[in-house]
């Protein structure tokens, strides 16, 4: 029972926290209720308030457009009712002066013209339509007008530009070369006498820009035209407060986009080219004199060659931007017409460049194909649920929807002739027809039919890609068609299509093939289209998910001229029109907060003297966290459990100082006795891993100290930064653990775990001893020659001797090896002796498995000096450094070469060239050993500290080559106390030790060499760190004197 008393007792509260709990509670529930009740009001609000608010923006962009449509209507009507306005084939005088009197006020109207029944031209260009008709026709800010007149036969038509101020007065005029023909443009083919027709986008001809045109038939069979230049809807939409956080479209019910104020992918930027295009002078010269070259583009090929608004976009377009880029050729482009109509110009020789053409090989067209430009696979469409098609005879006795005018018709058609084409208008026709069921399937580029299926939402619709069409060969290539008159720039295409790069063919695929946008020719939306198509949803916010995130969606239509009835869509995320009555709220919340705090000042500041050493505890316990133990501040309390809480905080502070000091002691002992084993492990090394650090920190006290440039801003700025560099120091050559003793201390070239020399010496004992035979024989078989058989005898001893002392003083390696001497060396190692014992007999198994495969007969004779096959240790295993170490050390092909020549030809010192590495080696061990430990945060660079004194300045240095500006000041200090103390050191087996001048002058030209830093030299000489750490270190003969002037910089 007790326990359950102590149990329940845990879960109760004091009279002061119920009563402050209490008041805090019935107050938030009566304020969230409140808060509630105005959210949802203030939300109905908002929807209504946005509603409005997108109506009014329908309205006036429906008023905008009509607007513009009966000012461009009337002023149509105007000049159709003119009299005598052409006479024949010729402009009446006053034409101008009543154009521009029109447009005078009426800046939406970019151009009045007439085009006469002879193909002449006559047109007045108002330059206050736009800052762009400004910048396109090149005119002066006095410009007021421009009249351009085109006439002439056809081959020698010219057009002619005439700037004129505000009154009239001519500032410039020029002329250039046109085959534009009024008569075949869709303005005058469409136009009627009864009504105005109002064209779709299309591209003006003088500005290459898009725009639409209302136009009226005469009685003289001229054409009255009013232009409209379209650079303006997009801007006016994009300028609407919606944009910044909304998506704004005007589009048709068929869901092609009109304008909008999203940006399209034209910020995806094309490469420039790099490298010039090579050009001959003629091609040159002919580029110079060509006139521009008008292009076809189509009205809806997207992603290919299409236009959008009236402006030409698409994959084939920006090649073409990249050869007008590469030659300096200039392109007019012709659009508004259907493929069909765009052949018949190009046949009739009003369209230059015939672009985006599959070459059949059918000679279906005139002119000359370029190289292809881009290979395009084809595709099919069927409605979901078929079975796959791989090749395209699966559709014999089917029907096949095609776009009309395609040259690939015939191939099919002749190739399978079981398949029924059927020609549709465009590639959405294709769609149509095989969501109607009249066809069973379609067949286009499969770029295209994506494009198509995906923009229009035709989801229920079935993909078959890489269509087989063998055995008959189908074209996949795209190329562009040079008309006859111009098939001097054939070369030209071909050399700017060779010169495309890669990285420019990559951009222009990842810009019309990969981007979402593509130019944005639909709506992206399809609630967009099902709004449209439903009059019960316009006019109104509607509720609804795309991509995962919730949208409103407002419809609306507006009529335009003619019977036609466009769309203004709004797709705007649901917080940003609930985003005022959320501010509303929370700015409600935030006064009930208030008012709910004035009223608790009782409760308060009775929770207070509970609340407020609770928090500081808790910061405090944040100190301990971050080991701020010197900052902590206990506070003092009243109430007894709190202080308790304190003062436990205190004691436990203790401890965890103490267990850190503790485990502090234990790492720096368990160091300083790996530094201790490694001295020990080598007697010639003694005491090496202790020196070193002792001269390191000397010379880290004294950077701290010095206001030289180079110290300046150097400091640790903790003890455990002191204790950072002082571990790394103390475990620099912790690697040398793994570094094989007889290596370390291989005195002498022949040196292995034995000096080999030995066996050498043997050998010479047995050829001295065979020389006595040799005496002794002769002796026998001819004793009348004793003085000539002893001279002989005499003359091998002494040349034994002699060869001998030779090769033990090579041994040494005590200074360079000269080319004389390997020479001398390679002809003691001819003088062979015999052996006639195995030399198989008693070795381990890893000395056999070293062995030749077959065994010399006895007796054998034996080289004096040999390098054996048996000499050579390879590598157990495959040596590599973990890529994250950023160790750059070049890797010997062997462990070890113990061959008795290849050793003592060491040119200078002992080692070879594997017993290097394998020394060096000692710092890869040491990087990987302090890399495998989880060393804390304050010991973070602990491995790098100690891995770094072989470096050099220059970045010639080992493990990493790493630079001086890549050394921080507390490596390069290691640098120079790792070489200083080398140099110095009298237990090398190796050397001899250096005194202090002489390892001074040595470390000089280290530093001329930029292998030490140079301002770590100069302080270690003019602090005099040498001196002290000779003192302490250095036998009294190797302290001299140290000039230090002479190596100050100067």
């Amino acid at each position: 029972m007790a326990e359950l008393r102590q149990h329940s007792r845990r879960f109760k509260l004091t009279i002061r926290i119920t009563v402050v709990m209490t008041f805090i509670i019935a107050t938030v529930l009566t304020a969230s209720a409140a808060l509630l009740l105005q959210y949802f009001f203030m939300q109905q609000m908002a929807t209504e308030n946005a509603t409005e608010r997108f109506n009014n923006l329908a309205d006036k962009t429906s008023q905008l457009l009509n607007t513009i449509d009966n000012q461009a209507v009337e002023t149509t009507r105007i000049l159709a009712s003119y009299p005598g306005l052409v006479n024949g084939n010729n402009v009446n005088n006053d034409a101008r002066g009543i154009f521009s009197s029109l447009m005078l006020n009426r800046d939406m109207l970019y151009a009045i013209y007439v085009g006469l029944p002879n193909g002449d031209f006559y047109e007045v260009i108002n330059l206050n339509s736009g800052d762009d008709v400004r910048k396109q026709l090149k005119a002066e800010p006095e410009d007021r007008w421009v009249v351009v007149t085109i006439r002439g036969d056809e081959a020698q038509r010219s057009r002619t530009f005439e700037y004129y101020s505000s009154d009239f007065q001519l500032r410039f005029k020029r002329s250039e070369p046109s085959n534009y023909l009024s008569t075949i443009r869709p303005w005058f083919v469409n136009a009627d006498k009864e009504t105005i027709r109002k064209t779709d986008p299309y591209l003006f001809h003088n500005i290459q820009a898009p725009g639409q045109t209302y136009s009226k038939q005469l009685e003289s069979g001229a054409v009255i035209a009013v232009d409209i230049a379209l650079s303006s809807m997009s801007d006016y939409l994009s300028q609407h407060e919606l944009s910044d956080y909304g998506q704004v479209f005007l589009y048709r019910s068929t869901g092609e986009l009109l304008a909008s104020n999203l940006p399209s992918n034209e910020a995806i930027l094309i490469p420039e080219t790099r490298t010039p295009l090579d050009l001959t002078e003629e091609e040159k010269a002919l580029i110079a004199e060509s006139k521009r070259l008008t292009v076809s583009n189509e009205r809806d090929w997207a992603p290919i060659d299409f236009s959008s608004s009236g402006q030409p976009k698409g994959y084939s377009i920006d090649y073409l931007s990249i050869i007008a880029d590469m030659t300096g050729l200039k392109f007019d482009y012709i659009n508004g017409y259907s493929w069909s109509e765009l052949v018949a110009q190009y046949e009739a020789g009003q369209i230059d460049i015939l672009q985006s053409v599959f070459d059949t090989g059918q000679s279906l067209y005139s002119g000359r194909f370029t190289d292809p430009f881009v290979n395009l696979p084809y595709s099919l469409v069927t409605k979901s649920g078929n079975a796959p098609i791989t090749h395209i005879q699966q559709l014999n006795g089917k029907t096949v929807a095609i776009p009309e005018g395609w040259s690939i018709i015939q191939v099919v058609k002749q190739a399978f002739p079981e398949i029924t084409i059927k020609k549709v208008p465009s590639t959405r026709a294709v769609f149509e027809a095989v969501s109607d069921g009249e066809a069973f399937a379609g067949l286009d580029v499969a770029e295209i039919l994506h494009y198509v299926g995906e923009r229009f939402f035709y989801n229920d619709v079935q993909y078959h890609d890489d269509i087989d069409f063998s055995p008959t060969p189908f074209p996949g290539a795209l190329k562009i068609l040079v008309s006859d008159k111009n098939q001097g720039l054939l070369s030209i295409f071909n050399k700017a299509i060779a010169h495309v790069s890669d990285e420019q063919k990559i951009a222009l695929a990842h810009k019309w093939f990969l981007s979402k946008q593509q130019g944005l020719l639909s709506v992206p939306y399809s609630p967009l289209l099902d709004y449209a198509g439903q009059q019960s949803d316009q006019r109104q916010l509607k509720q609804t998910t795309l991509n995962g995130q919730d949208f409103y969606v407002y419809v609306s239509p507006f009529g335009s001229y003619g019977a036609r009835k466009d769309y203004l869509g709004i797709v705007i995320p649901v917080k940003a029109v609930l985003s005022g009555a959320q501010e509303k709220v929370t700015w409600s919340l935030w006064m009930s907060i208030g008012v709910l705090l004035l009223l608790l000042p009782a409760p308060w500041l009775f929770a207070s003297p509970i609340v407020a050493p609770i928090k500081k505890l808790a910061e405090e316990n944040q100190k301990i966290r971050e080991r701020q133990f010197d900052k902590l501040d206990i506070p003092d309390s009243f109430i007894r459990e709190i202080d308790e809480l304190g003062h436990s905080m205190e004691d436990m502070l203790a401890a965890i100082r103490q267990h850190e000091a503790n485990q502090d002691r234990l790492m720096d002992s368990f160091i300083q006795l790996i530094a201790q084993a490694i001295d020990d492990k080598s007697h010639y090394t003694a005491s090496h891993c202790e020196r070193v650090p002792e001269l390191a920190f000397m010379l880290a006290e004294q950077a701290e100290t010095s206001l030289a440039p180079a110290f300046r801003e150097f400091r640790f700025h903790s003890k455990e930064e002191w204790r950072e560099f002082k571990v790394a120091a103390w475990l620099h050559d912790c690697g040398k653990i793994t570094t094989p003793e007889h290596i370390v201390d291989k005195g002498s070239k022949l040196e292995t775990i034995y000096n080999r020399i030995h066996e050498i010496r043997t050998r010479f004992e047995v050829l001295w001893r065979d020389a006595e035979i040799i005496y002794w024989q002769k002796m026998t078989q001819s004793p009348e020659n004793e003085v000539q058989h002893q001279a002989e005898l005499e003359q091998t001893h002494r040349q034994l001797k002699e060869d001998f002392a030779f090769v033990a003083e090579m041994n040494v390696g005590g200074e360079v090896l000269s080319e004389d001497k390997k020479i001398r060396l390679d002809f003691i190692a001819q003088t062979t002796w015999t052996r006639h014992f195995s030399d198989r007999l008693g070795l381990s198994p890893a000395d056999e498995e070293r062995l030749s495969s077959e065994e010399q007969s006895l007796p054998c004779e034996e080289f004096l000096l040999s390098d054996k096959p048996e000499h050579i240790i390879s590598r157990d295993e495959g040596m590599s450094y973990e890529p994250h170490l950023g160790i750059k050390m070049t890797i010997p092909e062997y462990l070890y070469n113990q061959g008795e020549l290849y050793n003592l030809k060491v040119e200078r010192g002992t080692l070879t060239a594997e017993d290097r590495f394998k020394i060096n080696e000692h710092i890869i061990s040491t990087i990987r050993m302090l890399d495998a430990l989880p060393f804390p945060k304050e010991l973070a660079r602990v491995p790098r500290y100690a891995s770094t004194h072989h470096e050099k300045m220059d970045g010639t240095g080992y493990p990493r080559k790493l630079t001086r500006d890549q050394l921080s000041i507390p490596e390069r200090i290691m640098v120079l106390a790792d070489i200083f103390e080398a140099l110095t050191a009298a237990d090398r087996p190796y050397k001899k030790a250096k005194t202090v001048s002489e390892a001074i002058d040595i470390m000089a030209k280290m530093v001329a060499e930029e292998h030490i830093d140079a301002d770590v030299f100069e302080l270690f000489l003019t602090t005099e760190t040498y001196k002290v750490y000779a003192e302490n270190f250095l036998a009294p003969e190797q302290i001299d004197e140290v000039d230090v002037a002479r190596y100050l910089k100067k």
